[in-house]
């Protein structure tokens, strides 16, 4: 039963016990003695209909209290008393007549009217009592109530008529009177009113007690279910703002400056975006109703390590991925879901990761540590070795002197970018026999630093990047694998010969830009082995006076950049020879090089199908474009 069927039939069993206790007084006064009002016209015989009056408006409504029958009682004596000395009073006996009638029918009528107040006020209320709920089917008792409203109406209607045909307008100084009394009497009701009302309120108050009491029984026998439509929580109290986007299960209110999280209504969201807001806290439950939830981001946001509880993302069974980036955090948070596959932590301020630190994650294959202020003393050795289904890691901007121990087996893809590493021993990555893509790039790397066996393992490698550091030669007993090398802004003068004939099935791509390399640095046999699958060459700002011959011998080129050298000019053959007339080079950089181009010969060019990919200007110095 609802709470308004409670509510109504609280104010039906109130409304039945006062109407029962006027009963009750009427009743119980007869037989005790004679009726006041009886008394009453016995002291005036004289005064014609009053008896019938004050009997025909005696009844169950209108019977005064026994204290007011007491006063009557006195007054009578009184002014019996008065008549028989001829009372100094003097008053018309006709007026005291009228007087008394007037009372007595205002009376009944303003204790009707009181009644019939009442009766409407505890009606609004419609509160049912809890017991009586349990004994009639949760059902509500609408039909007494309106019975006793209807006896009210017809009460009210007799007393009414009972006053139009007794009364009489009197003179302005009894209207006087009158309203003096009445005054006294509105006092007398609303002290009645006021203890009615504290009575009432006292019984409201325990049929909320007893309600409470049965719905907290029938939550206890109930199957709770975890909602957060109506349920206001702790650092989850403002509702959806209109400026989210909302589509296909996915909801983003990224950059809106919120500081909680919104309540979230969808239980079907499968994708949340918080991102780059003021958040602060995240309570326990806030997102436990949310089991179909599979990506959270809640980057860039105002997160520590206690704004997340150790049950926040538990219940989150469904989630795959999950962004912490560019918040507050020194640790990884605990108990993450078994279920992520991937998680950013980007942007922190890390101080150390343990074998605890990813304790659970056995689906785990993407972890981004990027900027996160870790360095050799703040990551564990075994720290990465829980990670046994992580294929890809990425540590770029933090401050590692060295290669992490430890590194999953499973791993494909290793940023280690921007950091101060100074060497590559021969057992930094003999266990990561999957690795695909290594990039190395923008730190400390000599030659001699790099064990010549550093990449005997890497049987599956085919990206390096060395690029950005302080290497003076191509590094030898690359992997046979390798397709991709990218070498550029080093100190290289010199690639020695047959550095790239083991690889199997050969470079695709080869950028060696921003070196010192020269004429000398590419001899006729420093691209062996590339010359059949070779597609991309950067050669540009290395100091070059002429085209390499080596070019010429390449069949399937589509890049080549030679732009930001010296060259002065290009022979007839360099770059387009007879036998390769089938060229494939579609984009060719010669500007900024001292190229006078009116000089050029006239076919040195005639290999590339489009002329839009050739790129002459600008040039150093004056030249003149002749076509």
């Amino acid at each position: 039963m609802g709470m308004r069927g409670r509510k109504r039939w609280i104010s039906c069993l109130v409304l039945t016990a006062l109407v029962a206790s006027v009963h009750r007084t009427a009743g119980s006064a007869a037989p005790s003695g004679p009726n006041m009002l009886e008394i009453e016209a016995e002291a005036a015989p004289n005064l014609p209909g009053i008896t019938e009056v004050l009997t025909a408006s005696d009844g169950p409504l209108s019977s005064p209290s026994p204290a007011n029958e007491v006063r009557g009682h006195e007054r009578t004596h009184t002014e019996a008393e008065e008549k028989e000395e001829g009372g100094p009073l003097g008053m018309d006996l006709q007026k005291l007549e009228e007087r008394r009638r007037r009372r007595g029918a205002w009376g009944m009528r303003r204790h009707a009217a009181t009644v019939e107040a009442t009766a409407y006020r505890l009606a609004g209320l419609g509160r049912p009592l809890a017991g009586w709920k349990r004994h009639n089917g949760k059902k509500q008792q609408t039909g007494a109530l309106m019975s006793v409203l209807k006896e009210l109406h017809t009460e009210k209607s007799r007393l009414l008529d009972a006053e139009q045909n007794t009364g009489a307008k009197k003179g302005e100084e009894e209207e006087e009177e009158e309203d003096e009394e009445e005054d006294d009497d509105d006092e007398d009701d609303d002290d009645e009113e006021e203890e009615e009302e504290e009575e009432e309120e006292e019984e409201e108050e325990e049929g909320e007690e007893e309600e409470e009491e049965e719905e907290g029984e029938e939550e206890e026998e109930g199957t709770e279910v975890p909602s957060n439509k109506t349920e206001s929580l702790a650092g989850f109290n403002s509702s959806l703002p209109e400026a989210c986007q909302t589509t296909n299960g996915m909801i983003s209110c990224r950059g809106l400056g919120l500081t909680h999280l919104p309540i979230i209504s969808d239980l079907e969201v499968t994708q949340l975006d918080l991102a780059e807001n003021n958040i602060s806290h995240v309570a326990p439950a806030a997102l436990s109703a949310l089991s179909r939830l599979e990506v959270l981001d809640l980057g860039r946001n105002q997160l520590g390590d206690e704004s997340l509880g150790p049950d926040t993302l538990r219940n989150l069974t469904s989630l795959k991925k999950l962004s912490l980036e560019g918040n507050q955090l020194t640790r990884i948070p605990a108990a993450l879901p078994s279920s992520l596959a991937e998680l950013k932590m980007n942007h922190n301020k890390l101080d150390s990761l343990t074998p605890h630190s990813f304790t659970g994650l056995v689906n785990l294959v993407s972890l981004e540590l990027r900027e996160a202020s870790l360095d050799d003393t703040t990551v564990s050795p075994s720290a990465l070795e829980a990670l046994e289904s992580v294929q890809e890691l990425h540590l770029e901007g933090n401050r590692l002197r060295s290669v992490p121990r430890g590194l999953p087996t499973a791993l494909q893809v290793l940023g280690i970018s921007n950091n101060l590493i100074e060497e590559v021993t021969k057992e930094a990555l003999s266990a990561c026999v999957h690795l695909k893509k290594l990039d190395l790039s923008h730190n400390q790397l000599q030659d001699e630093a790099i064990a010549s066996k550093a990449w005997v393992k890497l049987t599956a490698l085919e990206s390096l990047d060395l690029s950005n550091n302080h290497l003076g030669s191509i590094p030898t007993n690359l992997p046979r694998s390798l397709l991709h090398l990218t070498i550029q802004h080093n100190a290289i003068t010199h690639i020695p010969a047959f550095s790239f004939r083991h690889l199997q099935p050969g470079l695709r791509s080869l950028r060696l830009s921003h070196n010192a390399l020269g004429d000398r640095g590419v001899e006729h046999v420093s691209l062996v082995g590339t010359y059949r699958s070779l597609t991309e060459l950067e050669l540009d700002d290395n100091g070059l006076t002429v085209v390499p011959r080596s070019i010429r011998q390449f069949k399937n080129l589509q890049t080549l950049r030679l732009d930001g050298n010296q060259i002065r000019t290009v022979k007839k053959w360099a770059l387009c020879p007879p036998r390769n007339s089938g060229s494939s080079l579609s984009s060719l950089h010669l500007e900024n090089n001292l190229l006078r181009v009116d000089q050029l010969p006239p076919k040195a060019f005639s290999c590339l199908p489009d002329p839009q990919g050739l790129v002459l200007q600008p040039q150093r110095g004056h030249v003149h474009v002749m076509f």
